[in-house]
């Protein structure tokens, strides 16, 4: 049983690679931004990077953590979560939707071309940040998904925890608040309010995560 890799390799140039059940477990219990040398027979793999897509049934099993975009009307939502059950296609998901109503709204208006306009036709676990800086409509999520018909990723554990504090701890709101300000009162206040949400979260991934995107977006 082998497993297809995507693997963004020397010079940004994607291969593919095909792995064993055995490199499956090697590369499962040590840190993916590593080089890695891989013996199989006489051949040596060196993976100069990082595995930036993951497919197959080496990942897509119950207890994993998965990242789907569906259609939605004319957009696309989010959904999160953890994975229950696979029957073919078939992903029973437990987690989270997100729908993007405040990207939805800038775009509509005419205030969210270039990257933002990219962002919501092709989401993925990196760029969707630019969906969460703004107000997301959330709930939950336990149905099926069809891997024939939506896009899923597999996502780590700490990538999941970040996503689901991120909206559990309402940072779109917050975000939002600051970069639609109409005066300054109003974003001294918001921005307060975001600085203090910041201080007082206890999990460092997500505070981590928080930092470097407030410092993206000049709130910091």
């Amino acid at each position: 049983m082998c497993a297809r890799y995507v693997v963004r390799g020397y010079q940004h140039y994607d291969f593919v690679l095909l792995l064993s059940r055995e490199e499956l477990s090697f590369l499962g219990r040590r840190n993916l931004n590593t080089t890695y040398i891989l013996w199989r027979g006489e051949n040596i793999f060196i993976i100069l990077g990082k595995i930036v897509n993951m497919f197959g049934k080496g990942r897509i099993r119950p207890g994993e953590y998965i990242f789907v975009v569906q259609k939605d009307r004319n957009y696309v939502r989010l959904i999160i979560g953890r994975i229950q059950n696979v029957n073919g296609s078939k992903i029973q998901i437990n987690g989270f939707y997100i729908r993007p109503v405040g990207l939805i709204d800038r775009i509509e208006s005419g205030y969210g071309k270039g990257r933002p306009s990219e962002v919501l036709n092709n989401p993925d676990p990196n760029n969707c940040i630019f969906m969460l800086i703004d107000r997301v409509e959330t709930g939950m999520f336990n149905q099926e998904v069809d891997q024939a018909i939506d896009k899923t990723t597999w996502i780590n554990e700490k990538r999941y925890f970040v996503l689901d504090g991120w909206v559990r701890e309402n940072l779109p709101d917050m975000f939002a608040d600051v970069l639609r300000a109409t005066s300054d009162d109003q974003r001294l206040q918001a921005r307060e309010i975001l600085l203090e949400k910041m201080n007082s979260l206890y999990e460092k991934d997500l505070k981590d995560h928080l930092y470097a995107v407030a410092r993206s977006t000049k709130i910091l």
